[in-house]
């Protein structure tokens, strides 16, 4: 009798708290947010460092559904050498999920067109992240992991490299802050 009371109450606390998830997510409905978004890597086996700052735009084009895109700069280094610096663009689309009235759940979808001197990459990739509300309108996300295929095109006699990427890192984190207006 215990477990079915308590069945029971949690199936009614999950049925309500979902509804009040809805009204927070159809609330969000045409509005438009800024993000600020670091990543910084430092990986001591290939000797490799790297900087990207990525900041972006979006606005949600129904209670669930964001559009959006991104303009940035990373700068990597390998070794002694010097670094190479590297313009992003970046238009993705994101679907989120609310798991409590606060914290929601999102994938995303994105097409990373980068530019340097030597090459020139493009792809598809779909990322998981989490975002969650600090108070008003401020929000903290933080992407992980990435399932996607990317060309990179060099400006040498070099043939173009494919890379598919398949994980879920939880060392490779890139958070940022997000304004809803």
């Amino acid at each position: 009798m215990k477990k079915i009371i308590l069945l029971a109450a949690i199936a009614i606390f999950t049925f309500t708290n979902s509804f009040a998830q809805e009204e927070k997510l159809e609330g969000l409905k045409g509005a438009w947010y800024g993000l600020a978004a670091l990543n910084y890597t430092d990986d001591e086996a290939t000797d490799t460092s790297s900087f990207k700052i990525l900041p972006a735009v979006g606005t949600f084009i129904s209670a669930d559904v964001t559009i959006g895109g991104a303009i940035g700069y990373m700068s990597s280094t390998v070794g002694d050498a010097d670094s190479v610096d590297t313009f992003i663009v970046m238009p993705f689309v994101r679907k989120y999920w609310g798991a409590t009235d606060k914290f929601f759940v999102f994938a995303e979808a994105n097409v990373p067109l980068t530019f340097n001197d030597t090459a020139n990459t493009y792809g598809i990739n779909i990322q998981p992240g989490v975002d969650y509300f600090i108070g008003g309108k401020w929000t903290i996300e933080a992407k992980f992991g990435a399932l996607g295929y990317n060309v990179t095109d060099y400006d040498a006699d070099i043939d173009s490299t494919n890379n598919f990427t398949i994980g879920f890192d939880m060392f490779d984190l890139n958070f940022g802050i997000k304004y809803l207006f």
